[in-house]
C-alpha cells in the first residue's frame, strides 16, 4: 500500500513545487511517516498494547463498519438534502476529531526537527510533508467511511450524483483540515502547552463517548422521527454551516436547481477549501512553526506559577480514611485521577456511557418523546439511573492497577508495611470519593427534580447498595496494587466468570431494591443491614495480606 500511495503522490508532484516545497524531500519524509502509521497505536481504538504491523488497516476496517451505519441512514432518510447534510456532518466531525485525538501528538511533535532541520530542509517543506501525510491518512479513513455510502448513493441516485459525492468528500476533508489548523492556532495563541494538551485530552474523551453514542442512540431515534423532521429550507444561515455547502451542491446536481442560493453554496464548497489551504500554507504555516518552536524551546520561568501542594488540599480524605497509610494511598490516587491524562482518557468516558445507557433505558418504549417525558415521573426508571453510576467505579477498578510508570511501584515493597490492605482500601475510597460521589450527586439532583422528594429514600438505599457492589467487585477480583502493572500484562482470563458473577450479584441487589420500593418501610429497615455488610466487607478487604496480592 505504501508504494501505491507514493505513486499517487508522484502524479501530483507539480502541486508541491507550486507550493514552494522540495518534492523529493516531501516524498522521503512522507514515506517514513506512512511506515510509522502501521506501528502507532491510535487513541481512538486502543486495545492491548502489543506490537502490530497493521494497526492502520484495523482502524480502516472499523471506519468501514461506521460507513455501514451511515449508509443505512442515507437509505432510511427520505429527504436527500437532510441525508447529505447528515453524512458530511458526520464525515467532517470524524475527521476533525481524528486529527485532534490521534494526530495531535504528530502535528505538535517537534522531536523530528532535531533530525530534519539541521539538514537543508526549510520550514515550508516540513509543514507540507506533515500536511500531506495527514491528508493521505485522512483520505484513506474517509474512503473507509465513504465506501458503503458511495454504493448507496450510486444505486439510489446514479452516476452523476456519485461523482459529485466523491468530489464533495475531498472538499470536506480539505475544509476539516483547515478548520483544525485554525483551531490549533487559536488555542496555541491564548494558552500554554499544558492547557493545549488538557484541551486535546478532553476532545479525546468526547470522541470516545461520541463514537458509542452515535451507533447506540441514533438508530433508536430514527423510528421516532416523522417526515416533517427531515424537511428544512435553505436560507442565509446555510452559508455558515460547511456540510450544507456540499449538500446544496449535490442537490443542485441531482435536481438541476440553479438558483442563487444553490449556486452560492456550491461556490462556497469549491472555493473555501482551496482558499483555506492557501491561507494555511501562506500565512498560518510560519505562525504555526513559530508556535511549535516556542513549545519546544522550554518553559518561560517568568510565567510559571509556584504551586505549593499541601495535605489540606484534599480535606475529604479525613472523612474517608483512618490511618496514615490509607491517607497516603487516597492522596496519591486522587491526584493521579485528576492529573494523569491517560487515566482520565480510560475512565472519564464512563460518565458519558452512563448518560447514553440511561437515555436508552428510559426511551426504549415505542411511545413518542413527549409522551415518555410526560409520564417519566410515574415510572421507576430512576432506579436504573441510580445503579448505572456503578459503571464508573467498575471501569476505574479495572484500570487503576495499570500504568506506563509501573516500575515506580517498587516503593510499595520497600516501605515498612506489614500488609498492603490499607493501600488497597485507600485506593477504593479515592475512587469512590473522586469519581462516584460527584456523579451520584448530579444524578441525585436530576432524579429529585424529575421524580420529586418521594424517591429520596431510594437514593440513600441505592448509595449503600453501590458501596456493597464495589466492595463485592474488588473482593472477588484479583487484587493488584494501584499503578503497579504494565499495560501489556492485561489479561482476559477469568474475567468472564468474574463478570458474570458480579452481574448476578448486582442484579440481585437491584431486584431487592425494586421489590422493597413497594414497601417503603423496608427501605429504612434494610439500611442498618447494609451498613453492617459494608463494614465487614471493607474490613475484610482492608486486611488483605501480601500473599493475597496478584503480582
Amino acid at each position: 500500500m505504501e508504494k501505491i500511495l507514493l505513486t499517487v503522490l508522484d502524479a501530483f508532484a507539480w502541486i508541491f513545487r507550486l507550493l514552494g516545497a522540495d518534492y523529493e524531500q516531501v516524498r522521503a519524509i512522507v514515506a517514513i511517516k506512512i511506515v510509522m502509521d502501521n506501528r502507532r497505536q491510535l487513541v481512538t481504538f486502543q486495545k492491548k498494547a502489543k506490537e502490530s504491523g497493521n494497526t492502520f488497516w484495523q482502524t480502516v476496517f472499523v471506519y468501514i463498519i461506521f460507513g455501514l451505519f451511515i449508509g443505512f441512514l442515507l437509505s432510511a432518510i427520505p429527504s436527500f438534502r437532510f441525508a447529505m447534510t447528515v453524512f458530511f456532518s458526520y464525515l467532517m466531525v470524524m475527521i476533525v476529531m481524528t486529527l485532534i485525538t490521534d494526530f495531535s501528538s504528530i502535528l505538535l511533535d517537534t522531536s523530528d526537527n532535531t533530525i530534519i532541520l539541521p539538514r537543508p530542509v526549510d520550514g515550508r517543506t516540513l509543514f507540507v510533508a506533515r500536511a500531506t501525510h495527514i491528508m493521505l491518512y485522512l483520505g484513506q479513513l474517509a474512503l473507509g467511511l465513504s465506501i458503503v455510502p458511495c454504493m448507496v448513493v450510486f444505486f439510489m441516485h446514479g452516476w452523476a450524483v456519485l461523482l459529485a459525492f466523491g468530489v464533495g468528500v475531498v472538499l470536506a476533508i480539505l475544509t476539516a483540515v483547515f478548520i483544525t489548523n485554525a483551531f490549533y492556532l487559536l488555542v496555541m495563541q491564548f494558552s500554554s502547552e499544558e492547557k493545549l494538551k488538557n484541551i486535546i485530552n478532553y476532545f479525546q474523551i468526547i470522541m470516545a463517548v461520541a463514537v458509542m453514542g452515535s451507533y447506540q442512540i441514533l438508530p433508536r431515534m430514527m423510528g421516532r422521527f416523522t417526515g416533517e423532521f427531515f424537511e428544512f429550507s435553505l436560507d442565509a444561515w446555510s452559508f455558515l454551516i460547511p456540510p450544507l455547502w456540499m449538500a446544496g451542491a449535490l442537490e443542485m446536481v441531482k435536481l438541476h436547481l440553479f438558483d442563487g442560493l444553490h449556486l452560492g453554496l456550491t461556490a462556497c464548497a469549491l472555493i473555501v477549501p482551496f482558499a483555506g489551504m492557501y491561507v494555511v500554507n501562506t500565512y498560518l504555516t510560519p505562525i504555526f512553526n513559530r508556535k511549535l518552536s516556542a513549545l519546544s524551546g522550554g518553559v518561560d520561568e517568568s510565567k510559571t506559577k509556584k504551586v505549593v501542594v499541601q495535605s489540606a488540599a484534599l480535606p475529604s480524605r479525613r472523612w474517608f480514611t483512618a490511618s496514615s497509610v490509607e491517607q497516603g494511598a487516597f492522596d496519591m490516587v486522587s491526584k493521579l485521577l485528576s492529573r494523569d491524562r491517560k487515566i482520565k482518557l480510560k475512565i472519564y468516558p464512563a460518565y458519558g456511557y452512563v448518560l447514553i445507557l440511561g437515555f436508552i433505558f428510559i426511551f426504549r418504549s415505542k411511545d413518542s418523546l413527549e409522551s415518555t417525558l410526560a409520564h417519566l415521573s410515574e415510572s421507576n426508571y430512576h432506579l436504573v439511573l441510580i445503579y448505572l453510576m456503578f459503571m464508573v467505579q467498575q471501569v476505574a477498578c479495572h484500570e487503576i492497577p495499570y500504568s506506563d510508570d509501573f516500575k515506580a511501584s517498587w516503593i510499595y515493597f520497600s516501605a515498612p508495611l506489614a500488609a498492603p490492605g490499607e493501600i488497597l482500601s485507600g485506593t477504593i475510597k479515592a475512587i469512590f470519593a473522586r469519581l462516584f460521589v460527584p456523579g451520584y450527586a448530579v444524578i441525585s439532583v436530576i432524579i429529585l427534580y424529575v421524580w420529586g422528594w418521594r424517591v429520596w429514600p431510594d437514593l440513600v438505599f441505592g448509595l449503600f447498595n453501590n458501596m456493597i457492589m464495589v466492595l463485592l467487585l474488588v473482593t472477588i477480583s484479583k487484587r493488584y496494587l494501584p499503578f503497579s502493572m504494565a499495560p501489556s500484562l492485561r489479561t482476559q482470563s477469568g474475567n468472564l466468570a468474574r463478570g458474570l458473577l458480579t452481574g448476578v450479584m448486582i442484579g440481585m441487589l437491584g431486584l431487592i431494591h425494586y421489590g422493597v420500593t413497594y414497601l417503603p418501610v423496608l427501605l429504612w429497615a434494610a439500611i442498618p443491614a447494609q451498613l453492617v455488610v459494608v463494614y465487614f466487607a471493607h474490613r475484610d478487604y482492608q486486611q488483605t495480606s501480601w500473599e493475597q496480592l496478584s503480582l
